[in-house]
């Protein structure tokens, strides 16, 4: 399980235990805690369904995080009891989302989150943990990705409603995932929340001999290294050619990264902003980075506001779409993903002069996206695949890691560490997770270090360094 969704996840409790403290109980038999343990039960059980198929992964998933003791069968009656794979089941909201709206009525609520409401803080751990849920059995189906992004529609149009409606409103707003709506034209744009990130650009600007030996120092990544120096010296050699009167050779400035999780995709589209702005093409060089929930909205006309605002915040730098692919995904009628593709097909026009799109995803699904507008074929025309790291790559991958959090390993912990990666690479399928399934695993071993330190007794500094053998 990644390290974010866990705690936006125990945050989540956190918030719904210190409700019940208070007293507030809405309508039901159950606390908001527990309220909220069922609501995600109910939606890993959407999750797991959207295939047709129940995996024991997707069990092991929902025992560990919500302490059941379920077996496929159970998950199963459970799905048939709650209703859960009918046509219907999204046209009723989770219940324990009505405590996370009325965040105004409740005192003393303390909490730590990047999310500046616990509105957001609900619909991003929904969003985290069931992103982590679909990818468990490392094989993710376009199916699941339909499932979740429905999901997330139907809370998003939920707390988007509550937004608007509030306590006073005096009709429930359409709980169906895809709901139509006409926006005003002169809507403030800042009333619509921005879902992402952004790094920001230095103020000194970048040395370009600094960022390629930052590039060179990557682990592994010999082809995508490659990639970028062809860019690099194309650019260079079309300013000394402009210094000549000469006409510039065409540059690609939109990519599309293709790969498996956890490959660098997002770290190498760090490093092109800088090196952009270094050459003279960007004028900040900073990356903005969305997904699906920071592009889309649920209202007709509100989609195209969002893209706005993500491609304005871009402007300068490079906006990085991740997944991508769950933008063109074909759903019911209403589904505005092809409204954001068409936005932001038409800023890359517009701002085609101080602005880099890079859109990344699984190289199949990705295929779909790009033919989802014929515009954008034209525009993306350089893709960049990012290979699976081999089992010496994750070796230096581990060490580093385990380096930066004051761990090193024995010798004897360093032959069995091969061990296990080079097992790791001959079971790997399509959705290996690479540099994220190391990271995951350094975040065992570390527990199975503690576990075994706290029953030596006084232990000493080395030991709380060293990583064993039996540690991994």
């Amino acid at each position: 399980m990644e390290q974010e969704s866990l705690t936006l996840f125990r945050t989540c409790k956190k918030i719904a235990r210190e409700m019940d403290a208070n007293g507030i109980l809405l309508e039901g038999d159950f606390s908001a805690e527990e309220q909220l343990r069922m609501d995600l039960r109910n939606f890993f059980c959407y999750l797991a369904i959207s295939d047709g198929l129940v995996q024991k992964e997707e069990v092991r998933y929902i025992n560990k995080l919500l302490e059941y003791e379920f077996d496929q069968e159970t998950i199963v009656d459970c799905i048939r009891r709650h209703k859960v794979a009918d046509k219907d089941f999204l046209s009723t909201p989770p219940l324990s989302l009505h405590y996370f709206l009325k965040d105004k009525n409740i005192p003393n609520v303390v909490y730590q989150s990047k999310y500046y409401d616990i509105r957001s803080l609900y619909y991003h751990t929904f969003q985290e943990l069931g992103r982590d849920f679909i990818a468990c059995n490392r094989k993710v189906e376009d199916k699941e990705i339909r499932a979740l992004t429905r999901y997330l529609l139907m809370l998003e149009s939920q707390i988007n409603g509550y937004k608007k409606f509030g306590d006073d409103r005096t009709e429930v707003p359409d709980t169906l995932p895809f709901r139509t709506k006409e926006v005003s034209q002169n809507q403030e744009e800042e009333e619509i929340a921005f879902v992402g990130t952004i790094t920001e650009a230095s103020p000194e600007g970048y040395d370009l001999d600094a960022l390629m030996n930052e590039l060179n120092d990557l682990i592994g990544l010999a082809s995508v290294k490659k990639e970028v120096k062809n860019i690099v010296n194309l650019l260079q050699i079309n300013e000394m050619r402009a210094q000549n009167g000469l006409k510039k050779a065409p540059v690609a400035k939109h990519f599309v990264f293709t790969g498996n999780p956890g490959t660098g995709k997002t770290t190498v589209a760090r490093l092109l902003s800088k090196i952009y702005c270094a050459l003279g093409v960007l004028s900040k060089g900073h990356l903005v980075e969305v997904d699906r929930s920071g592009m889309v909205a649920g209202y007709m006309g509100q989609t195209a506001l969002k893209v706005k605002q993500v491609v304005d915040k871009a402007k300068g730098g490079v906006l990085f779409i991740d997944e991508a692919y769950a933008l063109s995904n074909h759903g019911p009628e209403g589904d505005f993903g092809q409204e954001a593709i068409d936005t932001l097909n038409k800023a890359m026009e517009d701002y085609r002069d101080d602005l880099i799109v890079i859109v990344a995803g699984y190289p199949d699904l990705m295929e779909d996206f790009i033919d989802a507008n014929p515009g954008l074929k034209s525009r993306f025309n350089k893709t960049i695949d990012f290979p699976d790291y081999d089992a010496e790559d994750l070796y230096s991958i581990f060490t580093f890691m385990s380096k930066e959090q004051d761990y090193h390993i024995s010798d004897a912990g360093k032959l069995r560490l091969h061990e296990v990666l080079n097992d790791m690479i001959a079971k790997k399928d399509k959705n290996f997770g690479n540099a994220r399934d190391v990271r995951n695993y350094l975040s065992q071993v570390i527990e199975r270090q503690a576990n075994r330190l706290v029953t030596v007794g006084a232990v000493n500094k080395e030991q709380l360094l060293t990583i064993e053998a039996e540690d991994l």
